[in-house]
């Protein structure tokens, strides 16, 4: 991540950026990095269960393209599709 997308994630300006680089390699920084934890984050609060299916190469072919275009992983846009559906599908329950 550049400089220009972390001072818009996080509201910071190039001068704080700077300054706290500075201390940080200074040794007098007072913030703190957070709990640092081994191998991934858990993207929910449940145990998660791994399903597969199939679908024609064309398809998985134009979920590539969508998720490369979006900068996402094939498996959070499926995801978020299956949410999509079940949005869908209550409402109409």
């Amino acid at each position: 991540m550049d400089r220009q997308k972390l001072s818009e994630k996080f509201n910071v300006t190039e001068e704080q950026l700077d300054a706290w680089a500075k201390e940080y390699e200074e040794g007098t920084w007072k913030g703190r990095l957070g709990e640092v934890t081994m191998g991934r984050p858990r993207i929910y609060d449940e145990d998660l269960e791994t399903i597969s299916f199939r679908l024609p190469v064309s398809r998985i072919n134009a979920i590539e393209a969508v998720t490369t275009r979006k900068g996402k992983s094939r498996s959070e846009f499926l995801r978020e599709a299956v949410d999509m559906a079940l949005i869908a599908s209550a409402k109409e329950a």
